[in-house]
Formats: C-alpha cells, sequence, structure tokens
C-alpha cells in the first residue's frame, strides 16, 4: 500500500515515522515553521545510543554527540548528596538536538521524502469528521494520513471532532514550566562533586520540581530552573542566586537563556482520529519522571511505521490497534511512574533530605540503577535490607503514603494496559475517563 502522508513538525518520532515510510514505499511531506538549521533548542541531551539501531536506523554523525556526563543527585537541604554510577562508554550519549533535526531531514530526503522548511501548518482540513489533509502558509493539501508531531502544545488536537476523546492540552501539574540558560564558568572553579559534571538539585528551595547546573566543555554551565505550576521571573531569579552561592562554577556572566515548557505526564488516553495519529510530545510520550522523549517517541515512530507497513489502515477504529498496542508496550510504565512522580513532588522537602541522610539509599544502591546491561548487577545483602526496613518503619509519615502510592501506581499501569480492545468511542470515552483520574490528571 502507498499512502500519501504529511508529518507536521520535526519531532523525533514523526521524523523516525518518516524515514521508515519512504522505505516501505510510501509518499511523505514533512511540514516544519522552523528554517533548516533552526529547528530544536541550541542545546544537547543524554539518551541511549542504542536507540537509533533498535529502529533500524544509521547512527548519527559522531560529531553530533559526545559520552553522557556523570551525575549527582543533591539533597534540597545540599547536606547530602549520591553520585549516579554511570553506564560503558558511549553506551549513552548526549545528543545536539539541531543536529539530531539535520541527521532526520537528511535521512528523509535521501529516502525521497519531502521536507518543507519555514512553512507552518496553520489548522487541519477535517470534513464530514475526518481528517483529509493540512492547511499551510503555501495551501491546502490533501492526505491519506496526518501525523501529529508538533508538540506538547499542539493546536492540531483541539481540532479533531469531540467524539474521539483526543486531549486538547495537558493539566497545568503535567507540565514543567522550565529556564534554562547557559552562563561563562567561574575562572579556576570545580563543580560540586569532584569529577562529576552534572548536578540536579531535587525540590530545590522547597519548590515542586527540580534545578540542575552541568559543566559543559571547559568554559560554559548548563542550568535548568524546573517547576510545576507555573514559574515566575522572580522564581528564576531566585533560584538562579541560590545556585550561584552554592555551586562554585556558577557565573553571574549569563550567554543566553529561554524559557522552556516540558511534558512531564503519562500519555494521553487517546491519540488517534480518523485520518489522525499523534506521536511524541504530541501525544505525551515522554518520561514523566524527567521529561526526556527522544528514545521514546522514535520508538514510537517506529512501531507506527510497522503498523502502517503492515497494511494498517487509517480510520480512528484501525490506528486504535497500534496505539494499545503502544500503550501496553510502553505507556503503562510511564503511567506508573507519573503516579509516583506527582507523589513525590509533593512529599514535603524534610522528607526527602531525610532519605538522603539516614542511608535509606546508598552510592552501592544507585549501582543496581546502571543501563549498562552487559555488567553483573550488583545484590543487596540481606542484613543492608533489613536495615532499609527498619529504617522505613521509624518513619511511618513518608511509609505508609509511599506503600499506598505504589498501589495506586499499579492501578494507573493496570489501567493503561487495559484499554478497550474494540473501538467503541463510548467504552472509549468511559475508559480515558478512569485512565486520567487513576495519574491524577482530572
Amino acid at each position: 500500500m502507498c499512502a500519501k502522508i504529511a508529518v507536521i513538525g520535526m519531532g523525533q518520532g514523526g521524523m523516525t515515522a518518516a524515514v521508515k515510510l519512504l522505505e516501505s514505499g510510501n509518499q511523505v511531506t514533512v511540514f516544519e515553521k522552523e528554517q533548516r538549521g533552526e529547528v530544536s533548542y541550541r542545546w544537547k541531551d543524554d539518551i541511549r545510543s542504542d536507540v537509533f539501531s533498535l529502529c533500524e536506523l544509521p547512527s548519527p554523525p559522531e560529531d553530533c554527540y559526545e559520552q553522557k556526563r556523570k551525575w549527582l543527585f543533591v539533597a534540597p537541604n545540599f547536606q547530602n548528596s549520591l553520585p549516579v554510577p554511570p553506564a560503558k562508554p558511549m553506551e549513552e550519549i548526549s545528543i545536539d538536538r539541531r543536529a539530531l533535526s539535520e541527521y532526520f531531514a537528511q535521512l528523509a530526503i535521501a529516502a525521497g521524502g519531502i521536507v518543507k522548511f519555514g512553512v507552518p501548518v496553520r489548522s487541519l482540513i477535517v470534513e464530514d469528521e475526518r481528517v483529509d489533509g493540512v492547511v499551510t502558509s503555501d495551501g491546502e493539501e490533501k492526505f491519506d494520513l496526518v501525523i501529529d508531531a508538533s508538540g506538547m502544545r499542539s493546536p492540531f488536537r483541539a481540532q479533531l471532532p469531540k467524539k474521539f476523546c483526543v486531549d486538547a492540552q495537558p493539566e497545568s501539574d503535567g507540565v514543567l514550566y522550565g529556564y534554562r540558560a547557559f552562563f561563562h564558568r567561574r575562572a579556576d572553579a570545580q563543580t560540586l562533586e569532584p569529577g562529576v559534571d552534572c548536578t540536579m538539585v531535587l525540590k530545590h528551595m522547597g519548590k515542586q520540581g527540580i534545578s540542575w547546573c552541568n559543566l559543559v566543555g571547559d568554559d560554559m554551565v548548563d542550568v535548568l530552573i524546573g517547576r510545576l505550576g507555573g514559574l515566575s521571573d522572580e522564581d528564576i531569579n531566585e533560584a538562579i542566586a541560590d545556585l550561584q552561592q552554592k555551586m562554585p562554577i556558577l557565573s553571574k556572566e549569563l550567554y543566553f537563556g529561554q524559557r522552556v515548557q516540558i511534558c512531564l505526564r503519562g500519555p494521553i488516553p487517546v491519540g488517534v482520529a480518523d485520518g489522525y495519529v499523534a506521536v511524541g510530545d504530541s501525544a505525551f510520550q515522554t518520561m514523566p519522571l524527567m521529561g526526556s522523549g527522544i528514545e521514546s517517541s522514535m520508538k514510537a515512530g517506529k512501531a507506527l511505521a510497522d503498523f502502517i507497513a503492515g497494511g494498517g489502515e487509517f480510520s480512528a477504529a484501525a490506528l486504535w490497534r497500534f496505539w494499545t498496542d503502544w500503550m501496553k508496550k510502553q505507556g503503562a510504565d510511564f503511567a506508573f511512574i507519573d503516579v509516583l512522580k506527582r507523589w513525590a513532588l509533593a512529599i514535603d522537602q524534610g522528607q526527602i533530605d531525610w532519605v538522603f541522610s539516614s542511608g535509606l539509599i546508598s552510592k552501592s544502591d544507585l549501582a543496581l540503577v546502571t543501563t549498562d546491561s552487559s555488567a553483573a548487577k550488583p545484590k543487596i545483602p540481606a542484613g543492608a535490607i533489613f536495615k532499609k526496613i527498619g529504617l522505613l518503619l521509624t518513619r511511618p509519615s513518608l511509609t505508609f503514603p509511599a506503600i499506598r502510592h505504589v498501589v495506586r501506581a499499579l492501578k494507573a499501569k493496570r489501567c493503561a494496559a487495559h484499554a478497550p480492545k474494540k473501538y467503541d468511542q463510548k467504552k472509549i470515552a468511559k475508559w480515558a475517563r478512569k485512565y486520567s483520574k487513576r495519574l491524577g490528571a482530572v
């Protein structure tokens, strides 16, 4: 089947789908509002390097990325910290976002696709409650399928007929409002922990969110201030001033900075309609704990392309099979994480400080979550386990809510994985309300 497909925006999920769909003989046009060379943010983010092979894509040029740097988690009171054990060399990388966008553009064009830079999509064409194409700055164009990869704030979800139950916008506590800036490094200063370039402060200044201060290269410092519920200029100024006092490397010489919004919630319950499917940030297919969406978006894009190559049609009923399969394989885990994340961000600062200072979590424990699958995982001795249980029992105000929220998270995961198998709009609407309630998103 050769289909005519539009991709709105150069999100990684949409571009992965575009490349794979072109390889299977489809006609694909990508519409990107930014000019070539200006797509995406001007910084690097961390991903696993094997995501390209998993998506059956060639590795990007080596000058696009570097070895992921070491991280340190710091308690809100700055009295205790824990380093994150690194993976083996180049298993995890830090990739330049603009270079990644150019990589995808080159792949799509080489595969015979059309990438239109500087051509924003104004609206969807919806006829008889079906998406039939797009209206761009160049005019109208009809398509068999429209893939929405335009981001978390996509205006196109709201243009769909209400009967498809696609959420128009995320709720406020599903968004991390951030300010990301780059400062010059304070001369001759060292990082908080010698040999560890990246420092993340949990619940910085007691606020719902995080801050980080990362050494980039020899003379640049990457700062992120992220908060749930909103971020004022005063919040930004106070947080940066506090970091400048406590982080030796951070100077007052600003290079550049900008506000950002990061999706920090589980996937929307429904991401399909007749002639339409959302992927990546447009479907909230990001890690709810940190907002990272490059890997998960690419995997979703590959899954969508495989579905279409297998003869999938473009009605909501047909696309629903792709959507529910993705929810079972990955979305359900994100729902689980989302529930725990919402609870963790609501914990009193003193409780988090206690977790760091009490010995409940040690440096050796963090080795259990290393991504190095080739290394033998250390085991926690039985004595250490009993000690941790004893510590938890001394803190019932933390322990019992934790148990309660783990149960809630498991229920959310189960709900996400058990969407109606048959496409029935009434049943799906009922399930979507239940799913959102499980997440705490309503």
